[in-house]
């Protein structure tokens, strides 16, 4: 029994047994990591459904991986190929995992078969490139915060407050309408305080993150204004066009489209399993 097996019971992390992959990885000198978010729930019950997103689970995973892999290279930062399939989940969770890849590795090609979206996106951004298809996109990273029955971006709040700020600020108190007076006397700002700060909080991981991956200091700032704030909702979708336009390093599935049907492969194993975890597998080669 290695060292790494006492957090099987939450990670769910294995080595790929693929001679396809394996032979790529071996004559490419390349590790190959898969983060893949299943389509299909797993079933608690009659009518209990858990799906999946990332948590400290997936945390557990990365780490396992990463360490095993960093073993057999003998702590060299090979180069990485990273195969991302996610809706997203926890912020922190998001940026750690982002944050250990890119520590670990000093090459990243990332690839997207589908869906990296919301936290999926930031680990997206953390390779130096991400190669896209027809079905591929991403989404906006603002932080979403708990909002009565459902999740809201934290701009939302203080979007609105800027707003009624920008409608009541040249009125005298007998002008302004009953809804007016309404909102004004609603305005709580402790809470306002706290969603600037949680914005700010996803500015900073993704400054990090961008920084990381070698993005210019403009680069940073146009991805980070667009994925953040200008986009209108937090599942707009990014194709690769777009991601180009606002500063994203993307490469076209065609690059090489034999890596491309390669990787689309190992998605495709993955997706239609029921998993409330990523499934986190790696290849490392043998050289």
């Amino acid at each position: 029994m290695d060292r790494y097996t006492e957090t099987n019971d939450i990670a769910y992390v294995c080595e790929e047994n693929d001679p396809a992959l394996q032979k790529f990885a071996d004559e490419n000198d390349v590790v190959l990591i898969a983060f893949i978010g299943s389509y299909v729930p797993r079933r608690y019950g009659p009518t209990e459904f858990g799906w999946t997103r990332m948590s400290m689970a997936d945390e557990f995973s990365i780490e396992q991986a990463l360490n095993i892999i960093l073993d057999k290279q003998h702590n060299k930062r090979p180069k990485l190929y990273l195969l991302v399939n996610s809706l997203g989940g926890q912020v922190a969770s998001s940026f750690k995992i982002a944050l250990a890849i890119r520590n670990c590795f000093e090459d990243i090609t990332v690839f997207v078969p589908h869906i990296a979206a919301s936290g999926g996106t930031m680990l997206a951004l953390t390779g130096n490139r991400i190669r896209m298809g027809m079905m591929s996109h991403i989404s906006p990273v603002d932080v979403q915060v708990p909002y009565k029955d459902t999740y809201v971006s934290a701009n939302s709040p203080l979007a609105a407050e800027a707003d009624l700020a920008e409608r009541v600020a040249k009125k005298r108190p007998d002008e302004l309408s009953y809804l007016e007076k309404h909102f004004v006397d609603s305005l709580d700002l402790t809470i306002l305080m706290e969603m600037n700060n949680v914005v700010k909080m996803g500015e900073m991981y993704m400054k990090k993150i961008l920084n990381k991956a070698k993005y210019s200091e403009s680069a940073q700032n146009n991805i980070i204004r667009n994925l953040i704030f200008a986009l209108p909702t937090h599942n707009f979708v990014i194709q690769r066009d777009l991601a180009k336009e606002i500063g994203v390093s993307v490469e076209d599935s065609n690059t090489n489209p034999d890596e491309w049907e390669m990787m689309r492969k190992w998605f495709w194993k993955y997706i239609a399993k029921a998993s409330d975890r990523h499934f986190v597998r790696y290849v490392i080669p043998n050289k």
